[in-house]
């Protein structure tokens, strides 16, 4: 199947608009229109509704395109590597990472390995709430920078380290002034959801829907956490985000505001069950010298 009708059917499966897409890979529309024909057509299947100047994903779609991501993902690092094993002969080891990654100990844990391992190269991928499980499982990185919960047996998780969390309110509300929060003040108000593919306990922990012992209220889906700060400032959502990430991301519609009696939030690497691939093997001593654990 050729590649290049995926590609063009991720990008407008990201704008749901046949002009913005066409403009966007530098092609007649009419040209692009045609190569997703004919990629439905090979594919038996319809990957897109197009009715009143509109444009949808089918069901069918959505999943393709999910599945797509992965596939390109895994394409680009696979050649990266590669690559990188042509032309200097060196071991590649792709992390994964979404939002904050391992927050202040990132540049430890990585200047570490790059001085004891020169001869492994380190490839970064940004991952999102919702493909972080499915990124390992299907190859497209070696390990991912992975905060719980977010269990699935066929992971292997090192803890890195815990730190506290705070509620992200909209600069407007009442709970902007005050100098803390409890989960009780928290669990009637609409939240900011990971998108459909994020796993349920982690939607459950960061939503405090596993206080509340049902599913919160919904003010958004978001993706990404740009997205989750924009519900939060213009779409009267509310959220949960490690104390971390609240120095990384800044927004003015928004106020952090500590909560006091939330678990603590652990931060993990995650690897496939049972991988012990010297670069990854050297990564995990990495992460245990620079934050002086033992694994």
């Amino acid at each position: 199947m050729d590649t290049k009708k995926i590609l063009l059917a991720v990008r407008l499966a990201e704008t749901l608009h046949f002009g913005k897409a066409a403009e966007l890979e530098n092609m007649a529309q009419s040209g692009l229109s045609a190569q997703i024909a004919k990629l439905e057509s090979d594919l038996g299947f319809r990957l897109f509704i197009r009715a009143n100047r509109r444009v949808t994903l089918t069901e069918a779609g959505e999943r393709f395109i999910e599945k797509s991501r992965i596939f390109i993902d895994d394409m680009y690092n696979s050649i990266a590597e590669c690559k990188a094993l042509s032309e200097n002969k060196r071991a590649v080891v792709r992390v994964g990472f979404f939002g904050d990654q391992a927050a202040e100990y990132t540049h430890p844990i990585f200047a570490l390995f790059q001085k004891l391992n020169p001869h492994i190269r380190l490839v970064f991928v940004e991952l999102k709430m919702s493909n972080q499980v499915q990124s390992l499982i299907g190859g497209a990185v070696d390990v991912v920078l992975m905060r719980l919960p977010t269990f699935d047996e066929r992971l292997e998780y090192i803890e890195l380290f815990q730190e506290s969390r705070v509620a992200v309110v909209p600069s407007t509300h009442p709970f902007a002034e005050r100098q803390s929060l409890t989960v009780a003040d928290l669990l009637d108000k609409p939240f900011a959801i990971p998108a459909e593919g994020a796993p349920r306990d982690l939607i459950s922990y960061w939503s405090l829907a596993d206080i509340r012992q049902e599913p919160s209220r919904v003010a958004a889906f978001v993706n990404s956490i740009p997205e989750a700060l924009a519900a939060v400032a213009y779409g009267g959502a509310f959220d949960t985000f490690p104390l971390s990430m609240s120095k990384a991301h800044h927004h003015p519609g928004i106020r952090y505001v500590p909560i006091t009696d939330a678990s603590l939030n652990t931060m993990t690497l995650a690897t496939i069950s049972g991988n012990r691939a010297p670069s990854v093997m050297a990564l995990r001593n990495c992460a245990s010298k620079a934050l002086g654990f033992v694994i």
